[in-house]
């Protein structure tokens, strides 16, 4: 573009000129796209959508279900259910297991009329496109279904609940029967260790003869200073007889066949020989030691049973128990007013955009008419651009 060559400018009075001059062209356009825009919204299928609203499990206290005993949440977990609360319905909602059983349960299939042939997951697309899933600021959930059929709409609303409820039991008793069956394993294992420590002490005591220890222990140690006693007070009247009577008296002699005897005895009770509730001295320590580990064991077994059977107890009462999971807040009910279309705002739309795009038509030829009197170069140039393609063309 040259200096001196001007640019072509419109103010508002040339706008209003402008359309002044193609006044008719602008009526003409927006009295066929209005017309247009009312024959189509008035073509246009009504679409009604129904809504259900839901509270999550535990009415909203996140976590895992509200109904569950503390016992079992802490094995749930262990199966992935420790989601925030509104997260499991939402993915039970978002799964293709769901979806699925709604398609075969109303027949969408026919209803979009869709063809045996077209694959499941277009159909469950085109389910999604009317299912709307949301969680409101109060953590309820709102399920939402279009369809141009009402009721059909209330119908699949609702059963989208049904099926979140089935799913869901599903899940929560296939759990509680996996922790059921993993207490229940826990437990005879448990019980059998109990019996075998029981089987264990009781062969121990037979073999050694170790009843009650501590008691045992005190009963020896009391009748070993009574013979020690016995047995040093007759020392002491051996050397007085010794001196009185001398070594060849028969009480002498009788007396220290006694002192032998005591001796004897003192010695057989020490070493365990005496037999029945009597343990040789020098065998208290290692029977003391295994004794005593055996008895530990067997109380940690027992407070191990204490705390696993009323985990069992809960575990087969919540398997057997029926339990309604999904609280339903509103149900979806046959909507009554169609969301769509919106005739009044396609027609305003479409009358709006007919004059817009008028108004751009007529500014481009106008534009293209004023070209080669105010900017001759750019005409030029387009004039060079057409005549290339027209070489091409011939």
């Amino acid at each position: 573009m040259k200096e001196n060559e001007p640019v072509i400018r419109l103010n508002v009075l040339d706008l209003l000129l402008l359309i002044t001059r193609w006044y008719k062209l602008f009526i003409v356009n927006f009295i066929l796209v209005s017309t247009i825009a009312v024959v189509v919204a008035l073509i246009l299928p009504k679409w009604y959508f129904a809504t259900i609203v839901i509270l999550p499990p535990g009415g909203g206290t996140g976590g895992l279900p509200s109904f569950l005993p503390s016992e079992l949440k802490g094995v749930a977990m262990s199966f992935g259910l420790d989601l925030p609360s509104e997260d499991i319905y939402q993915s039970i909602l978002s799964s293709r297991t769901l979806k699925e059983r709604i398609i075969e349960r109303f027949n969408l299939r026919e209803v979009y009329e869709m063809d045996e042939d077209v694959f499941p997951e277009d159909v469950i697309d085109a389910f999604n496109i009317h299912l709307i899933i949301e969680t409101l600021d109060d953590q309820s959930i709102s399920i939402t279904v279009e369809d141009q059929n009402p009721e059909l709409s209330a119908m699949l609303a609702n059963g989208c609940v049904d099926e979140l409820d089935k799913i869901y039991s599903e899940i929560t008793s296939t759990t509680a029967s996996k922790n059921r069956k993993f207490i229940e394993r826990r437990l005879h294992e448990v019980v059998n260790t109990i019996t075998a420590l029981q089987d264990s002490i009781m062969l121990f005591q037979q073999d050694s003869r170790a009843v009650s220890i501590p008691d045992q222990i005190t009963v020896m140690l009391k009748a070993a200073a009574e013979l020690k006693a016995e047995q040093l007070s007759n020392e002491i009247k051996l050397e007085v007889m010794h001196s009185s009577l001398g070594s060849n008296h028969p009480a002498v002699s009788q007396l220290v066949i006694e002192n032998r005897k005591l001796e004897e005895k003192y010695n057989s009770l020490i070493s365990g020989s005496e037999g029945g509730v009597f343990i040789g001295l020098n065998e208290l320590p290692g029977l003391g030691r295994r004794y005593s580990v055996l008895l530990r064991q067997l109380k940690i077994q027992s407070k191990l049973l204490e705390y696993i059977y009323p985990q069992y107890e809960n575990a087969s009462i919540q398997e057997q128990r029926e339990t309604a999971n999904v609280q339903i807040l509103d149900y979806a009910r046959v909507p009554n007013k169609k969301y769509k279309p919106q005739r009044k705002k396609i027609v305003l739309i479409s009358a709006f955009m007919s004059l817009l795009i008028t108004l751009i038509f007529v500014l481009l030829m106008e534009y293209w008419r004023k070209l080669p009197q105010h900017n001759s170069t750019d005409w030029e140039k387009i004039q060079s651009i057409i005549n290339v393609f027209r070489k091409r063309r011939s």
